[in-house]
């Protein structure tokens, strides 16, 4: 009789194994899961910026001049991909910037029979923000390639400190300048989760060349007759699909 058991035992195993690989044959593979990119994305970015800038002062001297420093902050957006993998949205960003640099320059007075007297030239860009339309292609599981474009914005804290030749002291007139201007960049994005992704991208900021600026101080003030101001910035970002 135990001989008769194993052997029905035996045959129930076979047979059971069999029907498990056949069924493991007849299975169809499970194919990759692909990330969709329609909907909306919340995230923050870091990285680096360096300006690329010119002053004309009121002595009729240009100088050149830039600065390297951090970058820092949020941007939010929403996406819609269609035709597959064409993926098309909008994104507003805002960021913190230790942007800031000074040179040597100089101030003209014609009230003293056109005196030039020397001063240091000093530009900080404290924000950068953006509002950009972009559009991008849908590679493999979840890639995306985009291009980006719009408006932007920087905030300018100006000074040009000199010694004042009417009361022989140091005078640091200054203003604060919020300039308007446009953007472009592209960037890669890598889905690495069902509702995360990161980010590379490069961003090129022309904010034109602008004046005349008025540099007040409580004693006197002096007028720089224009200022460009451009800004590369080079980030990496983190963002929440929702």
């Amino acid at each position: 009789m135990f001989r008769a058991l194993c052997g029905t035992a035996i045959l129930v195993l076979s047979a059971t194994a069999a029907s498990a690989a056949d069924y493991a044959r007849q299975a169809p593979p499970l194919a990759p899961l692909t990330f969709n990119w329609t909907g909306c994305y919340l995230g923050g970015h870091l990285g680096g910026g360096a300006s690329e800038d010119r002053t004309i002062n009121s002595a009729g001297g240009t100088v050149d001049f830039g600065a390297g420093g951090f970058i820092g902050g949020g941007q939010a957006g929403c996406d819609h991909q269609f035709a597959s993998n064409w993926v098309v949205g909008a994104e507003g960003r805002a960021a913190w910037s230790s942007l800031s640099s000074q040179h040597a320059s100089n101030v003209r007075f014609p009230a003293f029979g056109n005196l030039v007297v020397p001063s240091q030239f000093g530009l900080k860009n404290d924000l950068l923000a953006s509002i950009t339309a972009r559009f991008g292609y849908a590679y493999g599981s979840g890639w995306l390639f985009y291009g980006r474009g719009g408006v932007a914005w920087t905030h300018e804290k100006i000074d040009d400190a000199y010694v004042s030749p009417a009361t022989g002291f140091r005078i640091d007139p200054s203003a604060s300048v919020m300039r308007t201007g446009w953007t472009l960049g592209a960037g890669v994005e890598w889905a690495f989760a069902p509702c995360w992704s990161a980010n590379v991208e490069y961003n090129y900021h022309d904010f034109g060349t602008k004046g005349p600026i008025q540099l007040i101080s409580p004693v006197e003030g002096i007028t720089v007759a224009h200022l460009k101001d451009t800004i590369h910035a080079a980030t990496i970002g983190v963002n929440y699909h929702y």
